[in-house]
């Protein structure tokens, strides 16, 4: 017998949350040939991996990458954690459609990328000939949907224009997006009724497709947290198509220690036949733009980030919304905790918290963060704003798999810039570190269950997220007691402890070193 690979005594964690178990695994042709103990056989390249853990390549259920291998294919900071697939498109912005003639958009952060396409189905095509380190599996943004159809008004779509949302979305899931993300939380997908939501995501439920959600509220911002998560359940319900909520969290003081009340609604929901499902981040801190943190939503109605930014240099416009934005300072912590992560405007202020900004200009935070938008919209923060009992109790629960919430980035070139919020680097090894070997909050092998099959059923990829005969190679090979992740002092370094990363039967990490091999492919729905 002759392989491509043959990778020898490792301790195989084969995803399903079953023991791990020592054995050999074969590859050939960008599949996993034969797994078992003691393989006789011809490869073409061997890797002795005794003492190491061998496990199904990591699936990052979301993400904000629809852009960054147009402007560099090498982004090494997912693959370098064992991320094999990203599922991109997420919160109702993704990459398109963007029509020719449409003013307004909804983009997830293009990095200073020019986009060439226009429909979603064109966007896979540019996709899926773009040279990437991992594998790319798209949804549709509702708030990208509905800029380039409705615009950014605070209004209702017309019948011919929810028409055309619907026909989009159509075509988008034929060409293999796996599902309609949506941003309630921002504009314009806060202006979308029950009716519309529920009208988009019935598309997405025949199509085999699934509703994911960055719900209205987690905090106590404006309808509150558990309405929030009551509301989502039931345009599920409504729409009959599978739901899944990103990010979950208890965000601000005002919602902390409600983690139990939630997971008990989502049960509840799952017992009375609503498929409900979630991702988490680990940590307490989040990471988000002030724009959208902190100006009421009734402000950025009809406006574009540039029309935002210049609406803030107007006195009148900026005192009717004063007490709002302080407000939502206030809800998110307090200005202490809410630490400057990426303002192109002024980097010297990346690493800086908004009271030491206050203290050093001697102004008050709201005025503070409506300054720094007027100059620049793209201004990101990190939020220290979660409670630990919280997020190790949503991590524990069955039906949570682990997302990101960042990028695929680098440590040097054009996606090296600011100051990110550390999960765009480790959210993957932070699992491994902390929530495993440190406070033993999972075990190993449900870790990685969390990270591969449970993403891959939920995401109809049916093709990974197990150790199996058949399925694609995207292999991680780890040392769990050598892991160590990036930190909020240091972001943007590549952990420890993860020295090979296999991606469709290719090493794009070995011994530590990227391999300059770029064997992502779009993980299209079937």
């Amino acid at each position: 017998m002759a392989w491509d690979f043959l990778v020898k005594n490792g301790k195989v964690v084969d995803g399903t949350g079953s023991p791990w178990f020592r054995a050999d695994v074969a590859i050939a042709n960008g599949r996993i040939a034969e797994i078992r103990p003691h393989l006789v056989g011809d490869a073409r390249d061997v890797l002795e991996a005794d003492g190491l853990f061998v496990c199904p390549g990591f699936i990052d259920t979301h993400t904000h990458s629809d852009f960054v291998f147009f402007v560099d294919p090498t982004a090494q900071s997912k693959v370098r954690q064992g991320v094999t697939t990203e599922v991109i498109g997420n919160c109702g912005m993704s990459g398109a459609p963007c029509p020719a003639g449409a003013t307004q958009r909804v983009l997830p952060s293009t990095h200073g990328f020019v986009p060439f396409w226009e429909s979603v189905p064109e966007f896979l095509d540019a996709l899926s000939r773009q040279p990437k380190t991992v594998h790319l599996a798209p949804l549709v943004g509702h708030g990208t949907l509905r800029a380039a159809v409705v615009g950014l008004e605070d209004r209702p779509p017309t019948a011919d224009e929810l028409a055309t949302m619907e026909a989009w979305l159509a075509d988008a899931l034929a060409a293999g997006a796996v599902g309609l993300s949506t941003g309630l939380y921002f504009a314009p997908g806060a202006f979308a009724s029950h009716a519309e939501l529920v009208a988009l995501a019935a598309v997405a439920g025949r199509s085999g497709g699934l509703l994911t959600s960055h719900i209205r509220d987690e905090g106590s911002r404006s309808i509150g947290f558990l309405p929030a998560v009551k509301e989502i359940i039931r345009i599920g319900r409504d729409a009959q198509a599978p739901v899944h909520i990103s990010h979950i969290k208890s965000f601000g003081p005002d919602t902390w220690h409600t983690s139990a009340e939630v997971l008990e609604v989502i049960d509840t929901a799952r017992r009375a036949g609503v498929d409900v499902t979630c991702d988490q981040y680990p940590y307490d801190t989040t990471g988000g733009g002030l724009a959208a943190d902190t100006l009421p939503y009734a402000f950025q109605s009809g406006k574009s980030p540039g029309q935002v930014s210049e609406a803030l240099r107007q006195p009148a416009a900026r005192a009717a919304i004063r007490d709002a934005v302080a407000a939502n300072i206030q809800k998110r912590g307090g200005p202490s905790v809410l630490t400057i992560a990426t303002y192109p405007a002024a980097p010297g202020l990346e690493g800086h918290t908004l009271q030491e900004i206050c203290d050093r200009r001697g102004q008050e935070p709201a005025d503070v963060v409506m300054d720094m938008l007027n100059a620049s919209y793209e201004a990101k923060w990190n939020c220290r704003s979660l409670c630990q009992e919280d997020v190790d109790r949503f991590i524990r629960y069955p039906a949570t798999m682990i997302g990101s919430d960042g990028s695929s980035l680098s440590t040097d070139g054009p996606l090296a810039k600011g100051n990110p919020h550390p999960r765009n680097f480790g959210a993957f090894p932070r699992v491994l570190n902390e929530y495993v070997r440190q406070r033993g909050v999972l075990r190993l092998e449900e870790a990685i269950r969390k990270m591969t099959s449970l993403a891959a059923r939920r995401f109809g990829l049916t093709d990974r997220g197990t150790l199996e005969t058949g399925k694609c190679a995207d292999l991680v090979v780890l040392d769990p007691e050598a892991v160590r992740d990036a930190t909020f002092a240091q972001p943007k370094q590549y952990p420890t402890g993860i020295p090979h990363v296999m991606v469709g039967g290719a090493w794009v990490i070995r011994d530590g070193t990227f391999t300059g091999m770029l064997p992502g492919l779009l993980a299209r729905k079937p």
